[in-house]
């Protein structure tokens, strides 16, 4: 397979395909070197087929009529060794071909008089790494704030240990906030695990709290502003109890 560790410019084009609106949507990223060799981005998103359903049903999943996005500008330094560490790392393949899921997935990669337009053997691992770079841009072009994910044991009466964490996707930091833990921030690949635990639950907003409950317990707020008890039986839908226990256990050690 091909290998490839520099680049001129690289542009990522994704679709996803056959599903349905208002989830259908694709996006075009391009990174390319300035005179300066500053990285410049280019974010064009873009949800698609909207016209066939009504606005009630846009906004019952959670999205608004104008959900499409567009920002030109700078990346941070930090991305220029990560982007070339994922070229290095991924083995590629000059076929093209569609996902098991009907979506499609390419990078055009222009490295000094040489032009490709390439796969990566596992698409996955480009596609998460290309929402890392969306969500660093959404944060950059100022459409969302940092992810902030707030953590609560929750004992007898008002006692409860609490613990914060804040990813900026833009600079590739996690700062974390916590009166007993005196680590004050952790690695990306530590968070990117952590953020695995997180969202490896399913979060019913209809079952959320706006507020945290006075009874004991565990709870996480993930980010959409509700409050969700870590609880089979309670307000994380199908989750098995293994896969909650493991977030729970996982969770406590940043309260230690």
């Amino acid at each position: 397979m091909t290998k490839i560790d520099t680049f001129e410019s690289i542009t990522c084009e994704y679709n996803t395909g056959s599903i349905p609106p208002p989830f259908c949507h694709r996006y075009k990223i391009e990174i390319t070197r300035s005179k300066s060799r500053t990285l410049q981005i280019g974010l064009n998103l873009e949800y698609y087929d909207r016209d066939e359903i009504n606005e009630e049903e846009i906004f019952d999943e959670g999205f608004s009529l104008n959900d499409d996005f567009s920002w030109k500008g700078a990346l941070p330094e930090i991305w220029e060794k990560e982007i070339t560490e994922k070229l290095k790392s991924t083995n590629w393949r000059k076929k093209l071909s569609t996902n098991q899921d009907g979506s499609e997935f390419s990078i055009k990669i222009v490295s000094k008089d040489k032009t490709e337009i390439l796969q990566p053997a596992d698409t996955r691992i480009w596609e998460n790494f290309c929402q890392e770079i969306i969500q660093a841009v959404f944060e950059l072009g100022e459409k969302e704030a940092p992810l902030f994910i707030s953590y609560v044991h929750k004992l007898s009466g008002h006692h409860m240990d609490q613990v914060d964490f804040e990813y900026s996707f833009a600079n590739r930091k996690i700062h974390i906030i916590s009166p007993k833990n005196r680590q004050k921030s952790m690695e990306w690949v530590e968070g990117q695990q952590l953020l695995k635990y997180i969202y490896n639950l399913d979060y019913l907003p209809e079952n959320g709290y706006e507020v945290i409950p006075k009874k004991q317990g565990n709870y996480i707020s993930p980010g959409d502003g509700l409050w969700y008890e870590l609880s089979q039986k309670n307000n994380v839908g199908n989750s098995t109890n293994e896969k909650i226990k493991k977030l729970v256990d996982k969770l406590n050690t940043y309260l230690i």
